[in-house]
């Protein structure tokens, strides 16, 4: 457990690294602490909560800009993408029985009037 959440933070420390890549590079300004301050703020009242670090990442490339309003747009469009939802595993073990549905009854053949015969 312990080592998965230090892969996270890693991983999230490097997509900090790119983000402040990025924005300095579209802006054309250095992104030092408090540029970056200034600009997580920004994006947080943008979008409601401040999105995880390679969401940004991808919103910045999307946009093609630093401004927090567009890359909050591309935020929301990440999350309203179409992904494919996990298929279910299959299961391991003898099928749970489901209750049968009721089957209406035929009726009986042999009910039916039969055809007149014509001579």
């Amino acid at each position: 457990m312990m080592q998965q959440r230090a892969e996270q933070r890693r991983r999230d420390e490097e997509d900090i690294v790119e983000m402040r890549r990025l924005l300095g590079e579209i802006s054309g300004q250095t992104m030092d602490e408090e540029a970056m301050e200034t600009f997580s703020r920004a994006l947080a009242e943008e979008t409601g909560a401040l999105p995880p670090p390679h969401i940004v990442v991808d919103a910045i490339r999307e946009s093609q800009s630093a401004d927090a309003r567009k890359i909050g747009d591309a935020v929301r469009a990440y999350y309203r993408r179409r992904r494919p939802r996990p298929q279910p595993q299959p299961q391991v073990g003898p099928p749970q029985q489901q209750p049968a549905e009721a089957e209406p009854e035929p009726t009986p053949a042999a009910s039916d009037p039969a055809p007149a015969a014509s001579a």
